[in-house]
């Protein structure tokens, strides 16, 4: 049997050249075009989870509102200038003792507040006297605040031995929020 050599290259050549056409085929049409579509398909479940993340939120909406107006007065202040801001703290500590009895002698708040990326800090010092019933209801009284205050010191010492009446100096930190 005799091969013709001749039929035989031309079709091993026929078949190379359309093996090479299709390698040429698949890297430059269908390779960047798969490409396309991996990114198109990865941004496509990228939209899907914030949209499911959205709709949680929807259902939720309630109840993260309810959450948010509890915390709703932190921020009152957070448009006011650090002058401002601090004549709110001073203004809700003088109602505060009002309310419960203690007497303020002398309230000094720095000048400087420490501030990070979310809230500014104002320092404020105060010397006052009081019983313990007194301070007891002061102490109340910022914890039920609208405003966001912190104790950071507190020293207690008596007027007088035996004396049921305390000397007080207290470092408070009001907190705004940014």
């Amino acid at each position: 049997m005799a091969i013709d050599f001749k039929k035989h290259q031309y079709a091993i050549s026929s078949a190379a050249v359309a093996l090479g056409a299709l390698l040429l085929i698949l890297k430059v049409i269908i390779g960047p075009l798969h490409g396309k579509l991996t990114t198109v398909a990865k941004q496509v479940l990228l939209q899907e989870s914030k949209l499911k993340k959205g709709l949680v939120l929807i259902e939720n909406r309630e109840t993260i509102n309810h959450e948010y107006g509890k915390y709703a007065s932190y921020f009152s202040l957070q448009s006011y200038s650090n002058e401002e801001a601090v004549a709110g703290f001073l203004k809700e500590l003088e109602k505060i003792s009002r309310d419960s009895g203690f007497l303020i002698l002398d309230i000094k708040p720095q000048k400087e507040a420490e501030a990070d990326a979310i809230s500014k800090q104002f320092q404020i010092n105060i010397k006052a006297e009081a019983n313990m019933k007194t301070m007891v209801s002061f102490l109340y009284g910022l914890y039920t605040s609208p405003l966001l205050f912190s104790v950071e010191k507190i020293v207690l010492v008596p007027k007088s031995e035996g004396s049921s009446e305390l000397s007080v100096n207290l470092t408070l930190m009001g907190v705004l929020f940014m």
